[in-house]
This record gives structure tokens, sequence and C-alpha cells, in this order.
């Protein structure tokens, strides 16, 4: 059952994919805007050499399954654990990874598709559909995640009875003696709020900060989320704190959306890369494959570094490495569907162009929204980066420049 789940929603975008692509074989509409036919409408592939192209299967396949697995391995299996520092890295190399990926890689492609001369006036000649392409697939995304993101607060809310004020996404954190204490005396003083308020009396000083802090109290992890929710003052006097942080499980579960939104992006683009490779040849075959097998290893990293940190109640290695293992052969499905329509597959007739653009518009707004709000601005803004020290948080920013530079070299080629 655990198999089945995570393996329909791949297969399911491998049958997509096919679907779309046997649409896009032979297509001849009439209207070819002056353009030669020969050009738009050829077929087939000359020269193709199916030796290199089956090793290409394998070499792709062993380029992301060792950027996807070995950061999950490695976390996994106490044997091969490597230094959390490394993981760190590697985690903000894959950020750097994702965002280029994104900007350089897949919206060019899809802007170029979409604005090639064959697919003519198809599109109403508008040549801003990839921006609303990617604009698309930002609002689909978020949307989607706060969806979801939302139902598991209220899950876990429920399933704790807390007050709605703060059921949304927070419990109360374990206090030392001293802060129980003062918890008791804001009890005390009114029962009817979770969140202590100065008196009518003396109004000096009501503020409610939702604000994330890391006040080093005894007994209160410096690394935790915890939020300030209010300060209550009677004559310049502390009358008591309350702190509040994310449940591990509602972490959990916002972990698994936004890593699997990264996923979904990734598989999109992947699909369009192993098609892509599959079809071409002569020199330019082996410097693309050579070009898409680094591409495959980074993006594996930046995926394996996210699935690592997700916690399940229950087989969490195992869902990792299916995940892992998903992510690991998309691109060699992508390939192996290239290779069956290679000698009718028509790159440049106006459905192929058209479906190829969508798919990398579409894939580049995914990734652009996972890099910026649940890769860049989460990781950087938590209280455990916040905690390092200085080196390590400017090897981390380096890392991600690294990152980030690496596919833009890449790029030239792939």
């Amino acid at each position: 059952m655990l198999l089945r789940k995570n393996i329909s929603p791949l297969l399911a975008l491998a049958a997509i994919s096919l679907l779309l692509l046997r649409h896009s074989v032979g297509d001849h509409d009439h209207d070819h805007d002056h353009h030669d036919e020969t050009d738009c409408y050829a077929s087939g592939v000359d020269d193709w050499n199916s030796g290199m192209h089956i090793a290409a299967i394998f070499i792709i396949l062993a380029g992301g399954g060792l950027g996807s697995m070995l950061p999950v391995i490695s976390h996994y299996m106490p044997g091969l654990r490597v230094s959390p520092s490394i993981l760190t890295l590697g985690k903000f190399l894959g950020t750097g990874v994702i965002i280029s990926t994104a900007l350089i890689h897949m919206l060019p492609a899809g802007s170029d598709s979409l604005g090639n001369p064959c697919v003519g006036s198809r599109m109403g000649n508008y040549s801003g559909w990839p921006g609303v392409l990617v604009i698309m697939a930002i609002f689909a995304m978020h949307l989607m995640e706060f969806l979801l993101s939302n139902h598991a607060m209220e899950g876990h809310s429920h399933s704790h009875g807390l007050p709605d004020d703060l059921a949304n996404s927070a419990e109360p954190e374990t206090m030392n003696l001293e802060s129980q204490t003062l918890a008791q005396q804001h009890r005390d003083y009114n029962d009817s709020s979770n969140a202590t308020t100065i008196s009518d009396a003396d109004r000096k000083l009501d503020v409610v900060l939702p604000v994330r802090t890391s006040i080093g109290f005894d007994g209160v992890d410096n690394n935790a989320n915890c939020d300030a929710v209010a300060v209550h003052t009677h004559h310049n006097h502390v009358h008591g704190l309350s702190f509040i942080q994310d449940s591990d499980s509602v972490k959990a579960r916002k972990l698994r959306i936004s890593t699997y939104i990264l996923e979904l992006g990734i598989c999109l683009h992947s699909v369009i890369i192993g098609v892509t490779l599959s079809v071409t040849v002569g020199s330019e075959f082996k410097t693309l494959l050579i070009a898409i097998a680094f591409h495959q290893f980074c993006e594996g990293l930046a995926l394996g570094s996210r699935l690592a940190q997700i916690k399940y109640a229950r087989h969490s290695f195992i869902r990792a490495f299916i995940s892992a293992a998903m992510f690991m052969l998309i691109t060699p499905i992508g390939m192996c569907i290239g290779i069956g329509v290679r000698y009718s597959y028509a790159p440049n007739s106006p459905s192929s162009l058209i479906t190829m653009g969508v798919l990398d518009c579409l894939s580049a707004g995914i990734l652009i929204y996972s890099g910026l709000v649940n890769l860049l601005a989460e990781e950087f803004g938590t209280l455990e980066f916040r905690s390092y020290k200085r080196g390590m948080k400017a090897a981390c920013f380096i890392a991600m420049f690294v990152g980030a530079a690496i596919m833009a070299v890449i790029g030239k080629w792939a």
C-alpha cells in the first residue's frame, strides 16, 4: 500500500507526458504561418546510436540516484552518517541549485519554445505567456500549500482541544519551575485568556507580539521556534509570560507538503529533459549527457537534503527512499519515452513546442516558489540558522551561491 501510494503520482505523470508527446507526433496543422513545413514538421532522428543512448539511461540513473540517495542514506544509516555540517551545507547548496535551475534552465527554455516561429499565431501572438504561466504556477502552489497546511494545523488543534485563538499552530511550551510559577500567576490573574494583558486601571502597556524569539530562559530550547505571545505589566512589574511553539507534527506536515511541491516541479522538468536527451544525436549528445548528469546530481542533492529532514510517524526511511527513487527514475522514464517515439517525434511541431513550453514554464513557476519561499526564506529565517556561528553562516551563504553558479555554468549546455 505504501509503495503504491508513492508510485501512483509518478506513473500518472509519465502517462500524461506520453499522451502529450503522442499528440505532438505527426501533427500536421495546415496553418504554418509562412514557415517551411519541412522545418517545422520534420520528424525522426538520423544517426541514432542505440548503444550510447541506452548507456545514457544508466548514467543518468546513477547521477540522479547518487545525488538524491546520498543525503537520505547518510541520515538514516548510522554507519554511513556524515557530519551534520556537511549535510547542512548540502541543503543550502541545493537552494541555489533549485533557484538557478528555475530561472536559467526552465524559464528560458519555455520562453524559446512558446516563442518559436513554428508556433506562429497559435498562442495569440502574445509574448507574455511564459510569465503568465509562471505566475499561475506560483499562485496555484501557494494556494495549494495554504489549504493543505491549514488542514494539517486544524486537524492538530482539534486533536489537542486548544482554544481557537491559539489552536491554529501552537501548543504550550514546557517551562521550568520559575516559568511555571509565572504561568500560574497569570492564570490566577485572568483565567479567561491565554495571553496576559494589562489591567484597565493601569493600561501602560498592552502588547501582543507574534514575534520569533530566541530568549534563553532555562528550560526553553533556544533553537525552538517560540513566539512571545503577550506580556502583562502591572506597575512596571512583569506579571506573566507565555511562549507557544508549532508542534512537531504540524512542522513535519508543512515540511512534507513543501517538499512534495518541490518534487513535483522537478519531476515535470525531468521528463522533458529525458525526452530531449533521447532525441539528441552526434557530438551535441555527449555534451548534453555530461551536463544533464551533473544537473541531475545537483538537483537530486537538493531534493534528498529535504527528504532527509522529513519525519513520519513510521517508515520514515522507506518513505524518503521511495521519494528519492521516484526522482531517480523520472528522467530515465522520460528517456525511454523519447527512445520510443524517436522516429516519429517532431520536436519543432506546434503541438510539441507548446507542450514543452507550457510544462517548462509551469515547472519554473513551481521551483521559483519552492526555492524562494520554502527554501531561501524558510531556511535562513529559522532560529537554528541564527544560532550558527558566524563562520558557518558565511559558509551556508557561499554554498548557496556556489550551487547557483554551478547550474548557471551547466546552463550553457543543458
